[in-house]
């Protein structure tokens, strides 16, 4: 049986262009322990003073409706994307552990609805005795994170900027059944975002592609894969 198939597990494909949610569904049953924000679509803030608790108190959090981009701050400034988070999802919970949350940034691309947790519960045993099925879950999830990030990682430093787009807008098509024509769920510069490119250089990859006959029309409802077999081909390039 499938590691993604096992009791317990989330099922979740691994793809760094996806949108990682509903790996944490089951913390549900406990949201009546958090507290509740509103953010806007398009607002913006840090981890440690725009998502706080009203004590204060260091926090994790669960994404109770729309969409997040979870993005890293250097000391330079400097901001890359990590991922993107929807709904039934906690996040924030390695910064948290380990004292991180001044570099984090989260930027809200839906207006979304956040459950806020007391950091404290991560180490409560009582808590932790309580509800094992939660701690187990947070585990999975926590592993599915590290590896989509090792992924990422991996593929950055192997390969050419061709084939990132190319093997992101093939990974995209996967996620929705492998056709040639679907909804890739994010606009070109959320994807310049996740790649860490600037918006005009993806622009001139997409549009040296639309030359090449390889894709089509790109925008967040409809994206067209033209020549599957060279985007196949482009991906694989390192």
């Amino acid at each position: 049986m499938a590691a993604s198939q096992r009791a317990g597990a989330p099922h979740v494909v691994l793809m760094k262009g996806s949108t990682v949610g509903r790996l944490n569904a089951p913390w549900k049953k406990v949201l009546h322990l958090a507290e509740r924000k509103a953010i806007r679509k398009g607002q913006s803030m840090d981890i440690r003073t725009g998502l706080s608790r009203h004590d204060g108190r260091p926090c994790f959090y669960y994404v109770v409706s729309g969409r997040i981009r979870l993005s890293y701050v250097s000391r330079s400034g400097e901001e890359r994307t990590i991922l993107y988070a929807g709904p039934e999802t906690l996040m924030n919970v390695p910064s948290v552990i380990v004292g991180d949350e001044d570099n984090t940034l989260v930027t809200c691309t839906q207006d979304a609805v956040v459950a806020l947790f007391d950091a404290a519960l991560l180490s409560d045993e009582s808590f932790a005795a309580a509800h094992p099925d939660l701690m187990i879950n947070l585990v999975h999830s926590l592993c599915v994170h590290m590896v989509i990030h090792s992924q990422r990682l991996a593929e950055t430093s192997l390969t050419n900027s061709v084939a990132q787009v190319c093997r992101i807008i093939g990974e995209l098509s996967e996620r929705n059944g492998g056709r040639a024509v679907f909804a890739p769920g994010m606009t070109q510069q959320e994807l310049a975002l996740l790649l860490g490119m600037h918006r005009t250089t993806l622009t001139r990859i997409l549009c040296r592609l639309r030359t090449m006959g390889v894709v089509g029309r790109f925008t967040r409802r409809e994206l067209e894969i033209l020549d599957p077999r060279q985007l196949r081909e482009l991906a694989e390039i390192s």
